[in-house]
């Protein structure tokens, strides 16, 4: 496999995970609902999420590739997965800030990736997009880690109060 298929494939990977996060946001801000302001920064991500698969999109087609369809299928029921497997419990904003902390640091680590990987085949625009969307991705991950002691002591207190 050439290096410029591996970028490929890593970038279909990247358009997969982007895919399978859009339904993890949209039920975790459904989750939301009695904390407007997550429920806002969730809604916020999903169009940034939306926005990084079609960047994701862009840098394939500058490859002359498309996204491959196996891999999105398999994203989606990911995503879908994902997305519907804290519903079941008490505490599932909780699980779902630390479930979105830990998939924005994998999506860091994604995006780092293919920077380096951009730039040693030679594609600075496709590093320069991938440094973009890693910009996004360090925010929420920020804002994540700014606010799960906030929430874990939010959810703490109600549970006390229904005890």
């Amino acid at each position: 496999m050439s290096q410029t298929d591996q970028v490929i494939s890593w970038l279909n990977s990247a358009y997969a995970m982007e895919q399978a996060q859009i339904q993890v946001l949209e039920n975790h801000a459904q989750d939301a609902g009695d904390f407007p302001s997550v429920r806002s920064r969730d809604e916020q991500h999903i169009e940034e999420t939306k926005r990084h698969a079609d960047r994701v999109k862009y840098c394939l087609q500058l490859l002359d590739a498309s996204p491959s369809t196996t891999k999105s299928v398999v994203g989606s029921i990911t995503g879908m997965v994902q997305g519907a497997s804290s519903g079941m419990y008490k505490d599932e904003l909780v699980k779902n800030f630390l479930s979105d902390y830990a998939s924005e640091h994998f999506e860091i680590a994604c995006y780092r990736s293919l920077i380096a990987a951009a730039h040693a085949i030679g594609r600075p625009e496709i590093a320069e997009i991938c440094r973009e969307i890693l910009q996004d991705e360090e925010a929420m991950a920020e804002w994540l880690a700014q606010n799960i002691p906030t929430m874990t002591e939010t959810f703490l207190r109600q549970e006390t109060v229904r005890s």
